[in-house]
């Protein structure tokens, strides 16, 4: 097993523990436990799949999967061909601007940028 394939196997089987898994799912089936001792890669078409039943973020797993086919200078190309990844939760708050926008975005002013950081902040639990 190679490094990029055992930080794959790392992190699925840390997810794995503490996630019950669906007997109907990919993730219960022969072939992802053959991912999972590093025996085959994971395909780039099951990383959403997959993401979705371990509850973790799919570009973060999908960048995983890519490093067991390219190397890191091939993926950070491919990011910056098509733009900065996002979170899934990032993608909500531009999903949301876009929105409330309806239509063009301009650049935020002043208090756009403050209100943001202050809508973006952690907050204190009561």
């Amino acid at each position: 097993m190679t490094s990029r394939a055992s930080s794959l196997v790392s992190f699925l089987s840390g997810r794995m523990s503490e996630v019950p898994v669906p007997p109907e799912s990919f993730l219960a089936g022969s072939l992802f436990q053959m991912i999972l001792r590093g025996d085959v890669k994971l395909p780039l078409d099951r990383v959403e799949e997959v993401a979705l039943v371990l509850g973790v973020d799919a570009r973060q797993l999908f960048r995983l999967a890519a490093r067991q086919f390219y190397d890191e200078e091939a993926i950070c190309l491919f990011e910056r061909m098509f733009g900065a990844s996002m979170t899934n939760e990032e993608q909500k708050w531009l999903h949301e601007i876009r929105s409330a926008a309806e239509g063009h975005v301009s650049e935020p002013n002043a208090t756009a940028r403050r209100l943001v950081r202050a809508l973006a902040k952690p907050q204190a639990s009561a």
